[in-house]
């Protein structure tokens, strides 16, 4: 095989034992198998060349077979060109997703679209094979897992799609209730609408055991509803119905199908799971249908649909008055309005914290709800009110991975200690949202464990659909993680792709300030100071200006980390490489004392918290961390 190293050539050389010199465009050479598109083409090749024959060898080691085929060179050379990996053959153990993945990023077609540097594939690698002996074990002990794709639309009219969408969450949301039964989030299962995956292809990268498949039609108020569940391994049919009704029998249908997935998997429901599965929030069919319209809408993340979402759950509470879940959905668009920047704090986080209290002097167990208190209290830079509430509303909806997802930051920028399992969870239950490996990044980031991060930064930039804040997040921990060249290119990418808005300012400050330009970086400053009031932003920002020498702005943004509820005091203390610089400082050190009381007081309550738990097999009632002093 001559594919290694032909991005160089040796030659002989009067001067030096060997001579290096490009490949010219033009020249085809390797062994055809393990030829990249670039080679195939003639293209000129460079390292990245490697990375795609690398991948097909590891595919060929782990599948047993190469991922391009071809009756003849021709045809392998067009297969190379323009064809998907194969699959890995049905009956063979399914591929760890991780591993899936690293596979097909290193086949990228295009060089720009694989892994940075062969240092980082390495680095994934290793991360894979501590995963298999440790995590990897466990998830073979666990028992039935199914994915819900999202039922297809067979409605005459297009935009019924949100009524089969939410028909597919709700079915989501009632087997997520179910302990006995794990199920990938509605998020993750979202992103396979129309996909043209085969079911093993589906298993393998879900690590699930069956699948659930379905079709609407609706027609005016007449309802024709089809589900089938599917054993992942042998792509059978364990179980499929037909129903036919009306819009009104909306929820009697989702019922019965969740019943019906439930007997069919031999999984017994406890009484209070059955009586969950049972319960509808909302009767009134019209306040229903708003409630789903709103729910897609929430999900589209710009302010014109945020608008339209606030709209629609208005006219279902005009229809329905004070329903806990609708008024629990309001408080959570408020507080969405303010994580992702559209109105400021101070306007957004009371309202979302009103219509939170509201839900609860109506239902004080809804879990959306706490959810909501807990998140408000999160961004107002109050740890201490936010974490008993975000860790009750885990424990009463333990598979919402929306919940989960702010569990972690939380935990996270808190320094909580003993939280991995919750990490851990999120990956098992929304492998395929791109925030999942972003929330592993930042749990290695500030527990200081760097060696952990570059294979999850590089998977979720991979994953994110367009360059955002998870991009800048990213870059800014791979260049923690020793990947100056990578995570600089990261955030170069995201502050040009978002030009003119504050995160593109923040992402080209942060390329600025790893390069040590000053000036380039301040070009950039204006509008960062009164807008970024995010907890990991202001760290960020912190590890900047530290790292330009500028000390007095390094603390200014310190403060400000530590206003939005960053006491990890460990991560300040020792484990960000920046800060070092400032340590000596006694306006540091008095920082460092009282967030070193906060986080004390933070870690007493999680030690309280778990003792309760192991003595009681049950999580302890809702109380406030001390704090210490």
């Amino acid at each position: 095989m001559l594919d290694f190293g032909l991005a160089t050539r040796v030659t002989a050389d009067s001067s030096a034992s060997e001579t290096r010199v490009k490949t010219q465009a033009g020249m085809i050479l390797g062994t055809v198998p393990y030829m990249s598109p670039e080679q195939v083409q003639g293209l000129p090749v460079d390292p990245r060349t490697d990375l795609f024959a690398f991948g097909i060898l590891l595919h060929e080691l782990v599948c047993g077979a190469r991922p391009f085929h071809g009756d003849n060179e021709a045809a392998l050379m067009s297969a190379i060109l323009r064809d998907d990996p194969a699959v890995a053959a049905v009956g063979r153990p399914p591929l760890p997703a991780p591993l899936d993945a690293l596979i097909r990023h290193c086949l990228k077609k295009h060089p720009a679209d694989r892994p940075h540097s062969a240092v980082l594939v390495s680095q994934q690698l290793q991360a894979i094979v501590s995963d298999l002996s440790g995590t990897a074990r466990e998830r073979q002990t666990v028992g039935k897992t199914v994915v819900v794709l999202p039922f297809a639309n067979r409605s005459d009219d297009p935009d019924n799609e949100y009524f089969s969408d939410g028909l597919t969450e709700e079915v989501i949301a009632d087997l997520s209730r179910i302990a006995a039964l794990r199920t990938i989030s509605r998020s993750s299962s979202m992103t396979l609408k129309g996909t043209t995956k085969n079911t093993a292809t589906l298993a393998r990268e879900l690590g699930v055991t069956h699948l659930v498949t379905g079709s609407v039609r609706r027609a005016g108020n007449a309802l024709r509803v089809t589900a089938e569940l599917v054993d992942a391994r042998t792509d059978a049919p364990v179980w499929s119905e037909k129903y036919s009704g009306t819009v009104e029998d909306v929820f009697g249908i989702q019922e019965e199908i969740a019943r019906k997935i439930v007997a069919a998997l031999q999984v017994t429901l406890t009484d209070s799971e059955s009586r969950q599965v049972a319960e509808r929030p909302i009767a009134d069919t019209v306040a229903y249908d708003c409630y789903l319209r709103a729910r897609q809408e929430m999900y589209g993340w710009t302010p014109a649909a945020s608008l339209r979402a606030h709209r629609l759950v208005d006219q279902a509470l005009s229809v329905v008055g004070d329903v806990p879940v609708l008024l629990a959905t309001k408080g959570l668009l408020h507080w969405n309005d303010v994580n992702t920047l559209r109105v400021t704090a101070e306007e957004g986080l009371a309202h979302a914290a009103d219509y939170a209290v509201r839900a609860l002097a109506l239902d004080q167990d809804l879990p959306l709800a706490i959810y909501v208190r807990g998140i408000v209290a999160g961004l107002r830079g109050q740890p201490e009110l936010a974490l008993p509430d975000l860790y009750r509303s885990h424990a009463l909806a333990p598979n919402d991975a929306n919940i989960l997802t702010e569990v972690c930051r939380f935990s996270n920028v808190a320094g909580l200690r003993h939280f991995g399992e919750l990490v851990d969870r999120l990956g098992e239950i929304d492998p395929l949202a791109s925030v999942t490996p972003l929330v592993f990044t930042c749990y290695h980031w500030l527990q200081g464990r760097h060696d952990q991060i570059a294979p999850f930064a590089s998977r979720a930039v991979e994953m994110a659909p367009a360059p955002s804040m998870l991009h800048i997040i990213a870059g800014w921990q791979l260049d923690a993680a020793g990947y100056r060249a990578e995570g600089a290119d990261i955030l170069r990418a995201a502050g040009e792709a978002l030009a003119a808005s504050v995160l593109g300012s923040l992402a080209s400050f942060l390329e600025r300030a790893l390069a040590g330009d000053e000036a380039g970086a301040l070009a950039h400053w204006a509008g960062l100071e009164d807008t970024l009031r995010n907890e990991v932003s202001a760290i960020m920002m912190a590890e900047a200006y530290a790292l330009l020498g500028r000390h007095a702005d390094a603390l200014r943004w310190m403060r400000t980390a530590i206003q939005c509820g960053f006491v990890n005091y460990p991560f300040l203390n020792e484990y960000s490489k920046y800060l070092g610089a400032l340590r000596g400082d006694r306006e540091f050190q008095e920082l460092l004392h009282d967030v070193k009381r906060r986080w004390d007081g933070l870690v007493a309550w999680e030690e309280t918290r778990e003792d309760a738990v192991n003595s009681r097999g049950s999580h302890p009632a809702d109380s406030s961390p001390r704090t210490a002093g």
